[in-house]
């Protein structure tokens, strides 16, 4: 079968390698420090326009040109699946767009290898981590509490919503789909990544930006090879596709068109390390760039 790719939209283009975000709060530099520290874990950094830092695992401002957003987000709808830190969330929301975002509660809603079931929330946390206005209690994972400090300290009005990402329905959203959906680095934390694609195809009303691990491919055949790491690696990184197999994820989930030739960058800035094994979360890695047409 003979995929026919569309185009790729119009790319943001900048004369700077790096991407700012803007800091509109009226918070000085300690009393945007003092709030910062308030979380112990950055996924994401923040470098802003004033030249305040957050400082986090990945630099995504670094390398941010090479998902090839489209230029124009004013008045998108977007959702950020898995919004961790949250630095996606601003980028789209300060360029104009409507930004609905969702995350776990926390490692109960995680993927994790070697258990049959999802606990309870309760066994993880005795009461939610705040509660919105509208009654919708809200937990963080353990990568989206900065994303709440920074909706707070920069006055953001996305959305957010705890969902698993198999969960994600138009009906979750009040039966609405966006203009674009995103999932950056997501993918290879799940157990069921066609799953998860075809949740994604039902809230997509033009366009989906993944990211995953890729596996070079070395079959002369092109086969759909994917490879699943041993204990899931870490626990919650599971499997390796080659090119052919992302193809085959992609049409299983409903997806007829889409590009799947490009390749992003992530590169870390400041990784956490644990305070008794030292391990480093951060590593920096290329990773497939996926474009795929509702």
């Amino acid at each position: 079968m003979k995929l026919k790719l569309n185009k790729l939209l119009p790319f943001q283009k900048s004369a700077e390698d790096r991407v700012y975000l803007k800091f509109t709060s009226n918070l000085n530099e300690t009393e945007f420090r003092n709030r910062c520290q308030e979380n112990e874990y950055w996924y994401h950094s923040y470098y802003f326009d004033n030249g305040f830092v957050q400082r986090g695992d990945y630099d995504i401002g670094q390398d941010f040109k090479g998902y090839q957003f489209p230029s124009e987000l004013s008045g998108m709808s977007i959702l950020d699946i898995g919004t961790g830190s949250g630095w996606f969330a601003t980028y789209f929301e300060q360029l104009g767009a409507e930004v609905t975002v969702t995350d776990a509660r926390g490692y109960c809603d995680f993927d994790l290898f070697g258990r049959d079931r999802y606990p309870k929330v309760s066994t993880e946390k005795l009461s939610p981590d705040r509660k919105l206005a509208d009654g919708r209690e809200i937990y963080y994972s353990p990568v989206s509490q900065g994303f709440w400090v920074m909706k707070d300290i920069l006055g953001l009005k996305a959305k957010y919503y705890n969902a698993r990402v198999y969960d994600i329905c138009p009906e979750l959203f009040g039966d609405k789909k966006f203009d674009l959906v995103f999932m950056g680095s997501l993918l290879m934390h799940l157990r069921d990544p066609i799953g998860a694609l075809m949740a994604a195809h039902s809230v997509c009303k033009h366009m989906l930006i993944a990211t995953t691990y890729m596996l070079p491919d070395q079959s002369p055949l092109n086969e759909p090879i994917m490879k699943m790491r041993e204990n899931a690696g870490d626990g919650i990184s599971w499997w390796i596709p080659n090119q052919a197999c992302i193809t085959q994820w992609l049409l299983a989930a409903g997806f007829k068109t889409f590009n799947i030739d490009n390749h992003v960058r992530l590169t870390t800035d400041s990784p956490y390390k644990h305070p008794i094994t030292e391990k480093s979360t951060g590593v920096s890695q290329t990773q497939q760039l996926i474009h795929a047409y509702a």
